[in-house]
């Protein structure tokens, strides 16, 4: 099956290969666009359009329209009333694909207008020149998308392909009907083609045919190398055994010194020709520069070996291949953009799966406990994380009996899921480490230093040490390790098991919240100390707290209390603490649960901005 992007890319492709096909159907321009207006509205998913054809003197005659409301309805007063698309048509101010303008016919309009207020406006350009306007309408707020845009755009330069198909016909009659349907031919072609260099070498072969030359080129200018390259030739004597494409110019990537016509190329041109062009022995010669949002990417010229002095007409025609050229190369970008796309996704999903086996994988089992975490990155990959740490008894203690039955260890939540794999049973235990710390920054580069803190917290901390030293350390190595100039805020408490005491430290993050049910309330466990990685010999407070039956220790980053609501308002630190107050009698998991339901709740939609990371440690309260 093929991915998402490639089936929208197909069907993209075949809604414009049907367009093409409607505009080629009649011969008659405005039964044309009549018939292709209403495909427009169903590609884009908008119902009102028009089409102005530009006469002479910047006048503007209406062509086509579909689906007015009754306020546009035609013929009507509205059609005599200023127009604002027209006069930055004349000024030269539509200079983008596409433009949204605010409509001055609706604002002058007198009835049921359906809300409209505005319209994206596409020129309907051949070459520089711009033969008519596209006006798709919308309301106010309505919005456009990006890909509609780029439809929009791809939709502009077909009608203008056809505008000028149907005038060239008009002027010479029966031998360009012949060229208007191999342009149309051709357009379809590189519609549906799906490798670049056969298209372009299509392209070439049918602008020899069509103007009647001996040779036709795509020259492309490698502005990174500063070089002119031969990308695609028809009619040219090339080296045999040749790597293609073939360097042009190695000094002048937009050909300067050549002229737009001459009928012996070699004295027009301002240097002497560049070693393969000059063996060629061109005489006449007609090129045209190839745009890609106004800015030059090629030259496509035609030549002939004889004295040949080309016409308006054949100029007119070239320009017309070189903007199927220009939507080929558009075309190909874009898909090249979604292709990278799709890797950097799967490249992101591995490391998320990567990432996520830093974490652990569940929860420890301790007698007398229960432990729950929860984990969801704002983005892929983060920079928060988590670690429990078994650690070696105190120096001279003994192995302590346990107090209470050990209980299934809680459940994990990583990456914003539930994961219930076998827990880890630390029911001997007599320490435990517990870690949390967040990487100032998100995405990528966060999770690779979270990779680097994480080894060094866990490598200081397995062999007991006190949290303040372990904080010491694992500053020095990670200033000593990184040069990112990333930095870590870091939470590290040691739980003694049998007694319920806990020794912490703080390295400048969010300070963790314990409630306290002797006296039913919730305090913040305060300790000075400064973020690692950031200088050299920090000092960092040591406190100490014993854990009673029934108390609860919350620990959290800042994609918690940071969560934002569409009015900017932060979630904040009492709304975090009133809900420890108003759960502490559950289950660790079910203090979890309240508190993201409470957080999506508050952020009403808003897209979720940072890391979210939760640990909650409970001791079971006495039966």
């Amino acid at each position: 099956m093929p991915a998402p992007d490639s089936q929208q890319r197909i069907a993209e492709l075949t809604a414009l290969n049907g367009l093409a096909q409607t505009l080629n159907q009649t011969l008659d321009l405005r039964e044309a666009l009549d018939a292709a207006l209403g495909q427009i509205c169903r590609l884009i998913g908008l119902h009102s359009a028009w089409i102005f054809l530009r006469g002479e003197g910047d006048t503007f005659l209406l062509a086509a329209r579909h689906d007015l409301p009754p306020a546009l309805s035609y013929p009507g007063p509205a059609w005599n009333a200023h127009c604002t698309c027209q006069d930055q048509c004349a000024a030269a101010q539509l200079d983008k694909p596409v433009t949204m303008v605010r409509c001055s016919r609706l604002d002058a309009a007198v009835g049921d207008k359906w809300g409209l207020t505005q319209h994206a406006s596409v020129p309907l350009r051949s070459g520089d020149e711009v033969l008519g306007i596209l006006n798709v309408a919308t309301t106010q707020w309505g919005r456009i998308a990006t890909a509609e845009l780029q439809l929009l755009a791809a939709i502009g330069w077909l009608l203008g392909t056809a505008i000028a198909r149907a005038q060239l016909y008009a002027h010479v009659k029966v031998r360009r009907v012949q060229e208007q349907r191999a342009l149309l031919s051709l357009s379809q072609d590189l519609l549906v083609s799906e490798e670049l260099e056969p298209a372009l070498q299509r392209l070439v072969r049918v602008g020899a045919r069509l103007l009647e030359a001996d040779a036709c080129a795509f020259v492309e200018a490698d502005e990174l190398g500063g070089r002119a390259i031969l990308r695609a030739a028809f009619g040219w004597n090339v080296p045999p055994q040749q790597p293609w494409p073939l360097l042009l110019d190695p000094a002048s990537p937009h050909l300067w010194y050549l002229p737009e016509r001459a009928s012996m190329l070699a004295d027009a041109a301002l240097t002497p020709l560049p070693a393969l062009l000059a063996t060629q022995a061109f005489h006449g010669h007609l090129g045209i520069a190839v745009d890609l949002g106004g800015a030059p990417v090629g030259t496509l010229m035609v030549n002939s070996r004889a004295p040949r002095q080309f016409l308006d007409d054949e100029a007119q025609l070239l320009g017309l291949l070189a903007n199927q050229l220009a939507q080929t190369l558009e075309r190909e970008r874009l898909h090249q953009e979604a292709l990278a796309r799709q890797r950097l996704e799967q490249e992101l999903d591995l490391a998320r799966e990567i990432q996520a086996s830093f974490l652990p994988h569940c929860c420890p089992t301790l007698p007398g406990y229960q432990i729950s975490a929860y984990y969801r990155a704002a983005r892929q990959v983060g920079g928060d994380f988590y670690d429990f740490i078994e650690l070696p008894p105190p120096p001279g203690s003994v192995p302590s009996t346990p107090g209470s039955p050990p209980r299934r260890g809680e459940t994990v939540f990583r990456a914003g899921r539930l994961v219930s794999p076998d827990p880890q049973d630390l029911s001997s235990a007599q320490r435990l480490g517990i870690v949390i710390a967040d990487v100032t920054d998100k995405g990528v580069p966060a999770a690779l230093f979270m990779a680097l803190s994480r080894t060094l917290l866990r490598a200081t901390a397995i062999d007991g040490r006190q949290p303040a030293e372990v904080l010491q350390r694992a500053n020095r190595l990670i200033l000593a390790d990184s040069r990112s100039g990333l930095f870590v805020t870091c939470f590290y408490l040691t739980l003694e098991v049998a007694s319920g005491h806990i020794t912490y430290a703080n390295g400048g993050h969010n300070y963790p919240l314990h409630y306290a049910t002797a006296t039913g309330q919730v305090q913040p466990l305060r300790a000075r100390g400064i973020v690692l990685g950031i200088v050299p010999d920090p000092q960092f407070d040591q406190h100490e707290l014993t854990l009673q039956p029934g108390d609860v220790v919350v620990l959290y980053t800042d994609g918690v209390t940071e969560a934002m609501n569409p009015a900017r308002e932060l979630f904040g630190d009492e709304r975090l603490h009133a809900l420890l107050h108003a759960h502490a009698q559950r289950s660790p998991h079910e203090i979890i649960n309240a508190v993201l339901t409470a957080v999506t709740e508050f952020a009403a939609g808003q897209a979720q901005s940072d890391d979210i990371t939760l640990v909650v440690l409970k001791r079971n309260p006495l039966v």
